[in-house]
């Protein structure tokens, strides 16, 4: 299938939950070299600690879930974050950068989750260099998903349900699940699966998916990023797919932000 997608780089001036991988391997950075942790404090003291996963953009600009900064219906000021760049481990390695922008999606709902996504701005630049820290090809608005297509989550969340975090970098092969099927299921829930989200998981099976620590972090296809992990009713659930946000739905804002003053 041929893919729609933009590259968002430093060098182009214009654009042409708490959740981990389960049931997943290894992966080495340079394969996604785009990914980076995102490390709070969790508003006191001076040690931070891998509890989100973003996407680099530009060199000073990363993306990821609005989620991930917010407790209930409260938004978490920048200096409580850090983003750790160039290394496959969570909380070790590569350069750690103060976080001294987070603008969440002006329509983000802390409750109902829709429009689920955020971009982050560093004090000082991500040392981008080929096969450690690049800026990603994300999807644009053409792109669209295809149910039992495969895709792969990213991230450094728990192996399994109720099981540590990994601190080296996973992925997982997921699969695209029918729309209708995922909104039937999470409306038992009372939750509105909305077209600005995207269901994926081994559906009926479970065992593998994104997890507890991957929040934020990418759904990649063919190496672009695609969608950014939102929540999940429990790790890799057979019944409730993971939900991601369709990041061509929303392209535009997130160049728009990512390159802006």
């Amino acid at each position: 299938m041929k893919l729609p997608f933009l590259i968002v780089g430093f060098f182009i001036a214009v654009c042409k939950g708490d959740q981990r991988i389960a049931g997943g391997h290894q992966a080495t950075l340079s394969q996604y070299p785009f990914v980076v942790a995102l490390l709070t404090n969790s508003g006191a003291g001076t040690v931070f600690r891998q509890a989100c996963v973003g996407t680099i953009l530009t060199n000073n600009a990363v993306l990821s879930a609005a989620s991930c900064f917010f407790s209930g219906t409260v938004a978490h000021p920048a200096s409580q974050w850090r983003v750790r760049a160039g290394s496959g481990n969570s909380n070790a390695g590569g350069s750690v950068l103060v976080v001294n922008r987070i603008t969440t999606h002006p329509n983000f709902g802390p409750v109902n989750l829709n429009n689920d996504v955020a971009v982050l701005r560093t004090r000082f630049n991500i040392d981008l260099r080929p096969g450690v820290a690049e800026a990603a090809r994300i999807a644009g608005a053409a792109y669209a998903f295809v149910p039992t297509n495969s895709v792969w989550g990213v991230g450094w969340g728990a192996v399994g349900q109720g099981q540590s975090w990994s601190d080296e970098l996973r992925h997982v092969e997921i699969f695209v699940i029918n729309q209708q099927t995922c909104a039937s299921r999470y409306s038992e829930l009372g939750f509105t699966v909305t077209n600005n989200m995207v269901c994926v998981g081994w559906l009926d099976v479970g065992i593998r998916g994104q997890c507890k620590g991957d929040n934020g972090g990418p759904l990649v296809d063919n190496g672009i990023v695609v969608g950014v992990f939102s929540w999940t009713r429990s790790c890799a659930d057979y019944w409730y797919p993971a939900i991601n946000t369709r990041v061509g739905r929303y392209t535009k804002w997130i160049v728009d932000t990512a390159l802006s003053a």
